[in-house]
């Protein structure tokens, strides 16, 4: 194996609590643009990928890391593009404001970030998200200055899993996509890495998936990103 000379970070589930932002944050959205309650909401989560018992997001779905358009495309199915675009801007541009008073880092990511950079690492965020939106989550949160680039779903031509990330990633930063760790909380960031050449694939249980899900498909399975300056030190 070569040397890990960069890290990409998934955004949700990996840096982001998935649950404790995002749950609340449809909920509320949902309730306002069809006009429901809050249990109207959770039924049109449902058909996303909400677990209703548990009130949290199914491990792989489109909710836990899928794109703003696959959302649309389930629940307002059939509209032109005109019309998804539109939603695209009500739910990434109109509800930012929302998002940011709801946005939960999983833990203190200051000094993880600050530690992996002292080895020497590139650092980068690849997420389904938008890049208007994980950008602005990055900094609300205070840390997007550690980053070389944040790469999302309408900045590659197609998103997670197809490889993109990983080879744009190495564009920027002048590294081999082999020199690459991905580091993600669900079975298509692990697939990201495969697809797209990376030499390590991390996967963390900060997420919806269980070690079940993601241990017999990850390098290397640690419970969250806290605990990937010493696995990185350790190879």
């Amino acid at each position: 194996m070569m040397a890990i000379r960069g890290v990409l970070f998934d955004k949700d589930g990996t840096l982001i609590s998935v649950n404790d932002t995002w749950v609340p944050i449809y909920r509320r959205m949902l309730s306002d643009l069809f006009h429901t309650d809050a249990d109207g909401a959770d039924a049109l989560m449902e058909k996303a990928g909400l677990d209703r018992a548990t009130g949290t997001f199914k491990a792989g779905s489109i909710l836990a890391g899928g794109t703003t358009r696959q959302l649309i495309d389930i629940w307002w199915p059939g509209l032109d593009e005109k019309g998804v675009a539109e939603k695209i801007r009500i739910l990434d541009h109109d509800y930012a404001p929302m998002v940011k008073e709801s946005l939960k880092p999983l833990m203190p990511l200051e000094p993880i970030f600050t530690e992996l950079r002292a080895m020497g690492l590139k650092l980068g965020v690849a997420t389904n998200d938008s890049h208007v939106s994980a950008t602005n989550h990055m900094a609300h949160i205070g840390v997007v200055e550690h980053f070389e680039e944040i790469i999302a779903a309408d900045t590659v031509p197609v998103a997670k899993p197809s490889g993109n990330m990983i080879r744009r990633f190495a564009d920027i930063t002048g590294l081999k996509p082999a020199e690459i760790a991905m580091v993600g909380d669900n079975s298509h960031d692990i697939e990201e890495a495969r697809n797209g050449g990376a030499g390590l694939a991390v996967a963390v249980l900060s997420g919806n998936a269980a070690r079940e899900d993601l241990e017999h498909l990850a390098d290397h399975t640690i419970a969250s990103v806290a605990d990937l300056p010493a696995l990185l030190r350790s190879l």
